[in-house]
């Protein structure tokens, strides 16, 4: 018995020996294995990147705070439009305006039309139909217009002085006449209704001297002084009555 127990002591000891020289690397007290950390660098990354990140955020979160609001849309208040009312328009006797068509009755003076320019004289036939009519307004304004293709037309300065006459704008009147005749020093319509205007004002002299011009121009303007209610002031003047009964030499 001692012989096996002997040998199985030899077995064990040679066993043990094989193992002594790693004996101080395996069985080493108190130390462990310095193994490589490789993940630690990854998750350093990821919080910088992560604590980057959420200062973007909030630099941006603060200048988006700072921005003024943007005002509403203004819409424009709706505006009920009313239409104008129609002005009265004076209504003036034909036989009143003082028109060389109405005293001499003959067909309406010609105007010059000049090429390339509206059609003056439909525009002059329009006005003088509108002055007839006693729509004095708008046969003022188509005058003036009618000045602006020729400042020097005396039919219409002469219309114009009458359209002033009637609605008692005397001196408008006289210098619409007056224009006239620095054109035509003989154009005795405006002669003869400046003899008007100054028999409606009671200036027997000037009325006396405008008239004895105009039938000095035109001997048929004494027809038409005859029944002139305008020249009622003249009527039992013994001049006056001399002017219609004089021929012309």
């Amino acid at each position: 018995m001692s012989y096996i127990n002997d040998a199985l002591r030899k077995v064990q000891k040679e066993k043990e020996s094989g193992y002594v020289a790693y004996e101080s690397i395996v069985s080493a007290p108190g130390k462990e294995l310095n193994r490589p950390q490789k993940w630690l660098p990854i998750i350093r990354l990821l919080t910088v990147l992560f604590f980057a990140t959420g200062i973007i955020v909030l630099l941006y979160w603060l200048e988006y705070k700072k921005m003024p609001a943007k005002a509403p849309l203004k819409t424009a208040p709706l505006v009920s439009v009313i239409p104008a009312k129609p002005q009265p328009v004076n209504e003036t006797p034909v036989e009143n305006i003082r028109e060389p068509v109405l005293k001499s009755k003959k067909a309406p003076p010609e105007i010059k039309v000049e090429p390339g320019k509206v059609n003056a004289k439909a525009l002059y036939a329009q006005a003088l139909k509108m002055q007839k009519e006693g729509n004095l307004n708008e046969a003022r304004n188509l005058y003036r217009e009618l000045l602006k293709i020729d400042s020097q037309n005396i039919q219409v300065l002469n219309n114009l002085g009458v359209i002033h006459m009637k609605n008692k704008y005397y001196k408008k009147a006289i210098m619409r006449f007056n224009d006239a005749l620095n054109i035509k020093h003989d154009y005795t319509d405006a002669h003869y209704n400046l003899a008007c205007l100054y028999a409606q004002r009671n200036d027997v002299p000037q009325s006396l001297f405008y008239l004895k011009n105009a039938i000095g121009f035109n001997p048929e303007a004494k027809n038409w002084a005859k029944n002139d209610s305008d020249l009622k002031v003249l009527a039992n003047l013994p001049e006056f009555k001399k002017l219609l009964e004089r021929q012309q030499n």
